[in-house]
């Protein structure tokens, strides 16, 4: 075993490995590289060069629809972690995520019925909107406004936990595609790249709807479906007028960038693995921005991408242990979420890698194993 030790490649060896580099995997690999454990990350194409990359980086569970209680509760944890980690990556690395605490801002061109009562609000009135958004339509009646909610630069965030995960000592290879576990007796030993094979003791499933989530555990017989739902955004720069809050209303949302962009957002387009951006979408987006900020009509077009998010069956992202396997964990399925959930997401890991149940982390609703598994693991 000394002799072993002695002559294997390190580079090769990890006690964890995770396969995806997106915003997720990268929290995790954050979290266990802050607690003290050897890491691997491996990332088939680039990092953040998913959903995770094309995301607009709205931190606000106050306004999002949640499928359930547990659900809604894990994003409102994962808001508060996010605030205390993006002061740990100050320190960690120089790369600068953009966290705009500006709040969120909700209009609404008729007079709610009642109160949202979601969190923490304020009710502003025709006046006070006008006020504070000057370039709102004639139509917006009042607005309800977040303050403790955020937006950061997502790319940047996935980026600057890689490098803060690097300096505590993880390490990360990119264009290296995992198509394959190595298996033995029901527990992990490593996987394999198209070009090199990596030994390991734990491995965490992070791909999104890239490595891992496809072939690689349906050809262990383990079926957790996701469905790629697409989203774009455009981008667009109008220098004549000032927007700071993010605009959120049910059709579309406006996003104000460092640099002067406004992003608008999104489409959501189920079953479709088309990554190009349509015109279609963006003339939606367009109109839907407009009617409330008329003025966006006379922006000048910046640039525009499409993302494809994974989205789970029951539309619960899987947080946990497969109990079939030994030393295996998934993390993937967060829909339009991952941004949001990406700090609790890497906190539950590593707390379950280091022992704790998933009864005490609060974590079973989105166990891997709700799903049943179609065939037999073989080993």
């Amino acid at each position: 075993m000394q002799h072993y030790e002695q002559n294997v490649d390190t580079s090769r060896r990890s006690e964890f490995i995770v396969v995806g580099g997106g915003i997720i995997g990268s929290a995790i690999a954050y979290y266990l590289a802050r607690d003290g454990k050897d890491v691997l990350l491996l990332e088939g194409e680039r990092i953040a060069s998913g959903a995770s990359g094309a995301a607009a980086g709205m931190l606000a569970p106050h306004l999002e629809s949640f499928s359930t209680p547990a659900l809604k509760n894990l994003a409102e944890r994962s808001l508060e972690l996010i605030r205390s980690l993006v002061d740990d990556l100050s320190i960690s690395t120089p790369i600068d995520v953009a966290l705009c605490s500006a709040g969120f801002v909700s209009p609404f061109k008729d007079l709610p019925k009642k109160s949202m009562n979601i969190g923490q609000q304020e009710y502003w009135n025709r006046s006070r909107l006008r006020s504070e958004i000057p370039a709102i339509c004639d139509q917006a009646e009042c607005a309800y406004y977040y303050p403790d909610q955020l937006q950061l630069l997502p790319g940047q965030l996935n980026r600057a936990l890689i490098d803060a995960a690097r300096a505590k000592g993880a390490r990360y290879l990119e264009q290296q595609p995992v198509v394959s576990l190595d298996i033995q007796c029901g527990t992990v030993r490593g996987v394999e790249t198209l070009t090199d094979s990596y030994s390991c003791n734990n491995v965490i499933i992070a791909s999104g709807l890239g490595q891992g989530m496809g072939d690689v555990l349906s050809n262990l017989g383990i079926n957790l479906p996701t469905v790629p739902v697409k989203g774009e955004i455009i981008a667009v720069s109008l220098p004549e007028i000032r927007l700071d809050y993010t605009i959120y209303t049910h059709d579309v949302y406006l996003v104000p960038k460092p640099g002067g962009e406004i992003w608008i957002g999104a489409t959501s387009i189920p079953f479709n693995h088309d990554k190009r951006v349509s015109i279609k979408g963006m003339l939606r987006l367009l109109h839907e921005g407009s009617m409330w900020i008329p003025q966006l009509e006379h922006a000048a077009y910046t640039r525009s991408w499409a993302g494809l998010r994974p989205q789970t069956i029951d539309g619960l992202p899987y947080i946990g242990q497969y109990k079939g396997v030994t030393g295996l964990y998934i993390a993937a399925g967060h829909y339009r979420n991952g941004i949001l959930l990406s700090a609790v997401t890497g906190e539950i890991i590593s707390r379950l890698v280091a022992g704790e149940s998933e009864e005490e982390l609060g974590i079973t609703e989105f166990s891997p194993m709700r799903i049943l598994e179609k065939g037999r693991l073989v080993h």
